[in-house]
């Protein structure tokens, strides 16, 4: 038998959640900290009320009247981001308790985001020349960074290094993440782009220094030829560029491009005729196999040169 007593046999009774049947207190302090190109942060005072459960933010634009329900949130602010600049934007907040009820609405508070600051160039932006099969491309790649208003990156281009850019020197606008420049360009040619980013509102940041892009010409393979057939071989052979370069054979069993093995890489800095060992590990005779050339600035973790397939088929072991 179990006596209930302060000092004698304890029992856990559960609580059951306090409900005073009303909702929880109105939100205090709803203030406007940030309103400029394009972005509004609102915050408010955290709501001590034990019946508190979540806020819902509404929100009006051009229209301080008729607030409507924007976001359901757990926190005491929040950043509005995207916004039209010459908008102004209307916003209260209430409180919703863990019965379901909701406060009344605070006072509300309005924001005009306005275009204030020229944007900024992005904290990373990577130029990577290549010539792919005979193609001659200039990659892009660049981080968008914290910043709502950014719209992009206008691309400049010239063969005189510390160029001052001009529309005539405007060549791509960069919207995207990733993109690439192959508008008219000749290889071992040197290349020289800046860039500028630019907002929804028309501003610009200054231009970036000079990004500097080489393009190398092709890379002759001189044997196996294309569709050779013949016994085993111990050497590929390519004609080696004048430049300091790495040169690597990669070997595929399809034309689509499943990759069996690929050599380490052999520099070279001179022209003339370069050997590559043939390593390859196994090979089944009378099987079409694909070969490539990729070259690479000593070091480089990106080819700029990959040259087009050639097949050859091994017939016998000698």
């Amino acid at each position: 038998m179990c006596l209930m007593t302060f000092n004698g046999c304890e029992q856990n009774i559960p609580l059951a959640p306090y409900d005073s049947g009303l909702p929880p207190a109105v939100p205090e302090n709803l203030r406007v900290t940030t309103a400029t190109d394009g972005v509004v942060i609102v915050r408010w005072w955290e709501n001590i009320d034990p019946e508190y459960s979540f806020y819902n933010l509404y929100r009006g634009v051009n229209d301080s009247v008729n607030l409507i329900f924007y976001k359901k949130l757990f926190s005491t602010f929040y950043r509005d981001e995207n916004l039209f600049y010459d908008s102004v934007y209307y916003y209260a907040v209430t409180s919703v308790g863990r019965n379901g009820k909701e406060s009344g609405k605070s006072r509300h508070v309005a924001a005009k985001p306005g275009n204030n600051f020229d944007p900024v160039l992005p904290s990373y932006l990577n130029v990577t020349p290549v010539n792919y099969e005979g193609k001659l491309l200039v990659s892009f790649e660049w981080s968008i960074d914290e910043n709502p208003d950014f719209k992009g990156l206008e691309v400049y281009r010239s063969t005189s290094q510390g160029f001052t850019p001009t529309q005539n020197d405007f060549v791509v606008f960069l919207d995207s993440l990733h993109d690439t420049d192959s508008l008219a360009l000749s290889h071992s040619v040197n290349y020289y782009y800046k860039f500028r980013a630019a907002d929804h509102g028309g501003r610009f940041s200054a231009f970036s220094d000079d990004y500097n892009a080489f393009l190398f010409p092709a890379v002759e393979k001189l044997s196996p030829q294309n569709g050779a057939i013949i016994p085993f071989f111990d050497v590929y052979s390519v004609g080696a560029l004048p430049y300091d370069l790495e040169y690597e054979v990669v070997v595929y069993d399809s034309p689509v491009v499943n990759e069996v093995w690929r050599s380490v890489r052999y520099r070279s800095t001179s022209p003339g005729e370069l050997f590559i060992p043939n390593y390859i590990p196994s090979i089944i005779l009378n099987k079409k196999y694909y070969w490539r050339i990729a070259v690479y600035r000593p070091g480089g973790s990106s080819p700029v040169f990959w040259s087009d397939l050639s097949s050859f088929q091994i017939t016998r072991f000698d």
